[in-house]
């Protein structure tokens, strides 16, 4: 058979091995998971090491503790993202309520101060605040008297245009008097509002509805303190990155990659069912239905067991060709060398002749020489 064809038949052999080793994969799968979730809460097992029900029992329930423990963190958190929203809208609106209450305050701090510096019978121990009212008043009465001239003049382009200068500056200073003289009465009611009892008709009022103020104040100020303490606390146990969202996103990724275990859990469990090392141990868990899963599977196995054969067959058969063509091979390099042998003898022999040629003119030189050296005496 030729080597490309063999090549395709062992591919082809692969490919159907690889079909059927996926197809029984899949039957232990369901058959494991199935086992183990009839064996519950159960410890039915003694050997816990190794490859055995009990060691992948013990493995199965950590995963599944882990995935459980994760779970519950996420829902703490996602109770603590929620709480954290209801206590910033709380803040949020108590802010607003604490920034209402303070603007009253101040208004009925100013109403206080108004009303004390009115009232004749009066006095602060320095007489400041009224000094610096009636500057002020004058102050304001001047520009708004400026104010109005300015409006009611006339003239051309030019006098209009330095009016209108003229009138920005005058409002703005008369704006900027009467918030100073606000500014005193509220300074003097807020040095006098809790002198309610000593008091009396608008002055009186004014401290009261101030006095009233504060208390609400007060009271709101403690309740955003005890609100920010648990925003607070909730911030802390989020951790260094105080991220919620990354903490469950994180613990959503351990548990995407610890499901992605337990396929192979049940493979392994489902595959003791068919092996005698498992096989007693797990037989008070089959159920009727399983008999055709576990037929199936033997019948995947001998598929398997039978295409690895053929495979190993033909590899062996394409090996016994290269080790011939390696033979072949071995061969022909004996044969050059042969060649080269008796060509290398041949040599040999021409040296050796040539040596003993030699060795002989050598010899009948050397008598030559002897024999005319004689003839000369």
């Amino acid at each position: 058979m030729p080597m490309d064809e063999r090549k395709n038949n062992i591919k082809d052999l692969e490919g159907k091995k690889h079909a059927d080793i996926e197809a029984r994969n899949r039957l232990l799968e369901c058959l494991g998971e199935a086992l183990l979730q009839r064996i519950g809460e159960g410890e039915p097992f003694t050997e816990n090491s190794g490859d055995t029900p009990g060691a992948l029992l013990a493995e199965y329930r950590v995963l599944q503790k882990e995935i459980a423990e994760s779970a519950d963190m996420i829902k703490s958190l996602e109770r603590e993202i929620l709480q954290l929203k209801e206590l910033e809208e709380a803040i949020s609106a108590k802010e607003a309520e604490k920034s209402r209450l303070e603007e009253e305050l101040g208004e009925a701090h100013s109403r206080l101060g108004k009303a004390l510096l009115e009232d004749p019978d009066f006095h602060d121990a320095s007489g400041l605040s009224r000094r610096q009212e009636e500057s002020l008043l004058a102050k304001i009465d001047e520009q708004e008297v400026k104010l109005e001239e300015l409006e009611e003049r006339e003239g051309g382009i030019f006098t209009w245009l330095g009016k209108n200068a003229q009138i920005a500056v005058s409002k703005a200073l008369l704006s900027k008097n009467r918030f100073a003289l606000q500014r005193v009465y509220r300074s003097i009611g807020e040095k006098f509002s809790s002198s309610v009892h000593a008091l009396d008709g608008e002055s009186a009022e004014a401290a009261g509805k101030a006095m009233e103020q504060r208390e609400f104040l007060s009271s709101l100020n403690a309740d955003l303190a005890e609100l920010k303490g648990e925003r607070r606390k909730i911030g802390d146990s989020f951790g260094s990155d105080g991220n919620p969202s990354r903490r469950i996103q994180g613990l959503e990724k351990r548990i995407a990659n610890v499901k992605g275990q337990f396929p192979g859990v049940y493979l392994r469990f489902g595959s003791l069912a068919t092996e005698s090392s498992g096989r007693e141990a797990l037989a008070s868990f089959n159920r009727e239905e399983d008999g055709p899963i576990l037929e199936q599977a033997e019948i995947f196995a001998s598929s398997i067991a039978e295409r690895e054969l053929e495979i190993k067959k033909i590899k062996a058969a394409m090996k016994i060709d290269d080790e011939k063509a390696e033979i072949e091979k071995m061969k022909k390099a004996i044969s050059s060398q042969q060649h080269k042998i008796s060509a290398a003898e041949e040599a040999i022999a021409g040296l050796e002749k040539h040596i003993a040629e030699t060795e002989l003119s050598i010899e009948e030189m050397k008598a030559f020489i002897q024999e005319d050296h004689g003839s000369q005496n």
